[in-house]
């Protein structure tokens, strides 16, 4: 992808259905004295891995489109005083930005309007989480779960606003990683936002909470938690959609449950010391964040708590049990997806730091600039 300026491709805005999917449409008005849109292009490099994105704002929370054409996620606009969140779809290799979809009414020049962890079904349903608050503050204001149509997303309806306390009794402030199990439910990694401190000495965190299983076959959505699932950090949809993978906090191991009867085994082991996250399991192939930048202990203040700056990227072939590691001292690896024919994985990579447990002047943890990178698993 080109840099995501506004005079790219990529920035006009207005969107057709095309098979159910977001495609890139003509600017919405049209004038004798501007220029043609430029050409798409492709990814700068055909190696892998290779970077996606490009932008000076963050980029992240990817999904793949059901079909697997292309890459749908959270980019930040750096040309506009509020720093929205948009919608965006790349190429399923990378290139130019194939549809955009930001808020763009005047009503909402005032507020910073965020739109992240989409996910989106067969029938071009779209779920994502919206954030509406003041300009320049991402974390606070109106939030909620929503849900509409791929080609729509700014005539979504809410589902559930956030915060809201579980029938557990915990308080779910935030999403990650929603996975459809068909057409009319699906799960996602309930979360806790705690954001503390002052102007001065900021310390903002997510921690993972539980695994919610969303029921929307009635007139009425139904949230269940997935027994099992205390202080998850990482959930995939097996591929016949009949179980769940998923990771806790502090633990080594990949779990699978069977849906139906509840049974739970031991998907793989990294062995003591290796704190593993956000696992994706294609066919024989796992994907995970394995150690480096995470803690994970008991807080006065919070309870138990996983704080993640992010990790190793490691693949497993799950029959031979042999591993792969992406690792540099420079840059750590989050919230990997693997795409539907389990060829290629995309993953947010931010500046390497260490994990901040105190306040520091100047850190805000979930805000170091993501960029999407491209693995290859063939």
């Amino acid at each position: 992808m080109r840099s995501l300026n506004k005079h790219r491709a990529g920035w006009r805005l207005g969107l057709v259905p095309v098979a159910g999917f977001l495609l890139l449409a003509a600017c919405e008005h049209s004038s004798a004295l501007q220029p043609e849109p430029y050409p798409p292009a492709p990814p700068f490099s055909s190696l892998l891995p290779r970077r996606l994105t490009f932008n000076t704002g963050d980029d992240r929370t990817p999904a793949w489109l059901p079909d697997g054409s292309g890459i749908l996620y959270s980019t930040e606009r750096q040309d506009r005083a509020d720093h929205d969140r948009c919608l965006a779809v790349l190429p399923r290799e990378g290139g130019t930005i194939r549809s955009s979809q930001c808020q763009l009414d005047p009503e909402h020049d005032d507020s910073t309007d965020l739109m992240e962890a989409p996910a989106v079904n067969a029938n071009g349903q779209l779920f994502f989480h919206r954030v509406v608050s003041w300009v320049g503050q991402q974390k606070l204001g109106a939030s909620a779960l929503m849900l509409g149509v791929a080609d729509h997303p700014l005539q979504a309806t809410m589902l559930q606003p956030l915060p809201y306390t579980a029938v557990n009794g915990r308080f779910h402030s935030t999403v990650r990683t929603p996975q459809w199990l068909g057409v009319d439910s699906l799960v996602y990694l309930a979360e806790q936002l705690f954001y503390e401190g002052s102007t001065f000495y900021p310390d903002t965190f997510t921690t993972g909470l539980d695994v919610v299983l969303l029921d929307l076959s009635g007139s009425e959505p139904r949230f269940e938690i997935v027994p099992g699932t205390d202080y998850a950090s990482g959930l995939d949809v097996s591929d016949d959609g009949k179980s769940l993978f998923y990771t806790l906090g502090g633990d080594s191991r990949v779990f699978q449950r069977d849906l139906a009867t509840g049974a739970v085994t031991t998907t793989y082991d990294f062995g003591i010391g290796n704190i593993v996250r956000d696992p994706q399991v294609n066919g024989n192939t796992l994907v995970a964040i394995v150690g480096r930048s995470v803690l994970y202990r008991f807080e006065e203040a919070h309870g138990y708590v996983q704080r993640d700056e992010g990790g190793d990227l490691v693949v497993v072939d799950l029959t031979t049990s042999q591993t792969v590691r992406f690792s540099t001292d420079s840059v750590l690896f989050r919230h990997p997806a693997i795409s539907p024919d389990g060829v290629r994985v995309v993953v947010e990579t931010q500046p390497y730091d260490t994990v901040h447990h105190q306040r520091v002047s100047e850190y805000n943890a979930p805000n170091h600039r993501a960029d999407l990178w491209l693995f290859g698993l063939e």
